[in-house]
């Protein structure tokens, strides 16, 4: 699912260079003269958003999204509702499908013929899913709304042999996160390489009171951990000639840094999610975790001082940390893809994009270039966390979307289908497995699945 041997298929590392910049802006796909702005909305909006043109869109759309959250519901609630307001014909009938069962429920649905109109994925879902015959292509729609709008680093981690098979909207740089409260106390420095942040981890580490480091690895949306350590170690699944490699030293190097992280994270952490544990972090149970831009929305005005954050250390020529996002979906059995497709064009129109973004989880960051704009970065809810988008801004620009080191891969299928990832974490560090017979027993598990 990754041609790395294909130019358009790279993935473009220099695209997000100079982090997430506030960019000009694009001409808006709906004329500013059709909103009718009005003061500040109640619930953290921008300045309105919107009675917007009809666009003749009619009938029922089922639209699935995995996240819980109180924000993310919240807008999408807006979102939706907004929409049918602005379509009286239409109607949105969503449902929250948790993550890990989202991906599942998909693929059973598109065997039973029973699937949404509309859907999230992530990671290597976002390309996946197309080449299996789940998704349909989304050329026309990504044209549709302005090619140039969105970011080349998340549309060439995505493209396949020229298509795309799902439209980001929304993503999350990974980056660490660490007490700044404890380095102050221990005269720490932000890590800059992999030695510096075990040592800093082992610092902090003073079990029960604090752990050193929170990892995480409860389903295939966990997995972030074990990636970031591969990518900054110069390790990857797949090469440039999209050919099975594994097997090199940089592997075994990040996977024994991978069991080191396991050493000093608190007991049961590897059977809990990213969002489960992040109330440990921000209540001083752990000193290190690593997560995305979207932690910044557990911070308050209170709190917020305790913290800090520094871009994964990286090997010498290595990427960076995972890069993730959220791309619309279209399965190809949808009963009403004509209105999904209204509906994204309409959610990612400027001016709406910009009022849910205002909404929505605090660090969820746009995937569209225009849409840094001043209004977004400093609103109330965003201004406050800006030092953490920015950080990721920064880890962003050298990130890895998906499994895809050089690019979407052909064989990341293989990875997916087989929870390889996942099963890789766990026998290292809740089966304390030597790095070299994970190894033999995931390259032959790849195999068979390719």
């Amino acid at each position: 699912m990754k041609g790395g041997d294909s130019p358009e298929m790279r993935h473009n590392q220099t695209s997000l260079k100079g982090g997430l910049k506030i960019m000009s802006r694009i001409k808006n796909l709906v004329t500013r003269r059709d909103f009718i702005y009005s003061s500040l909305l109640t619930t953290g909006g921008l300045t309105l958003a919107p009675t917007m043109p009809a666009w003749g869109a009619s009938g029922t759309a089922k639209t699935w999204s995995p996240d819980t959250r109180d924000a993310a519901i919240a807008s999408e609630e807006w979102l939706n509702g907004a929409f049918m307001a602005a379509n009286p014909g239409a109607t949105i009938d969503h449902l929250n499908v948790p993550y890990g069962d989202d991906t599942a429920k998909l693929v059973t649905g598109h065997a039973a013929g029973d699937v949404p109109d509309l859907t999230w994925v992530y990671s290597d879902f976002l390309f996946t899913f197309g080449l299996e015959g789940i998704a349909s292509n989304m050329n026309d729609t990504v044209a549709a709304i302005g090619r140039d709008r969105f970011m080349d680093g998340a549309m060439n981690g995505i493209q396949v042999g020229g298509n795309y098979y799902s439209v980001p909207f929304v993503g999350f740089p990974f980056f660490i996160y660490y007490r700044k409260d404890i380095y102050e106390k221990l005269g720490l420095n932000p890590p800059t390489t992999h030695e510096e942040f075990l040592h800093n981890i082992e610092a902090c580490h003073n079990p029960p009171e604090i752990y050193g480091y929170q990892l995480t690895n409860q389903a295939i949306s966990d997995v972030w951990n074990l990636k970031t350590a591969m990518w900054t170690h110069g390790a990857y699944f797949f090469d440039e000639n999209d050919n099975l490699a594994l097997d090199r030293p940089e592997t075994i190097d990040a996977w024994n840094f991978y069991k080191e992280l396991g050493k000093w994270s608190p007991p049961g952490s590897m059977a809990q999610s990213d969002l489960e544990t992040r109330a440990l972090y921000v209540d001083g149970k752990c000193a290190h975790m690593m997560t995305t831009t979207s932690m910044s929305a557990n911070f308050t005005p209170d709190n917020i001082g305790r913290f800090g954050a520094a871009v994964y250390p990286s090997k010498p020529g290595a990427l960076g940390a995972s890069l993730d996002f959220y791309g619309f979906v279209i399965p190809t059995k949808a009963k009403n893809p004509e209105l999904a497709e209204e509906l994204i064009k309409y959610w990612l129109s400027y001016d709406v994009f910009q009022e849910y973004l205002a909404r929505t989880v605090v660090g969820w960051v746009p995937m569209m270039s225009d849409a840094y704009s001043d209004a977004y970065l400093n609103h109330p809810r965003i201004s406050i966390v800006r030092d953490f988008i920015d950080i990721g801004g920064k880890a962003a620009a050298n990130g890895v979307v998906g499994t895809g080191y050089f690019g979407p891969s052909k064989h990341a299928g293989a990875l997916t289908a087989t929870d390889v990832e996942k099963q890789i974490g766990d026998r290292l560090v809740v089966l304390d497995q030597k790095p070299e017979d994970v190894l033999k027993w995931a390259i032959d598990v790849i195999k068979s699945e390719m």
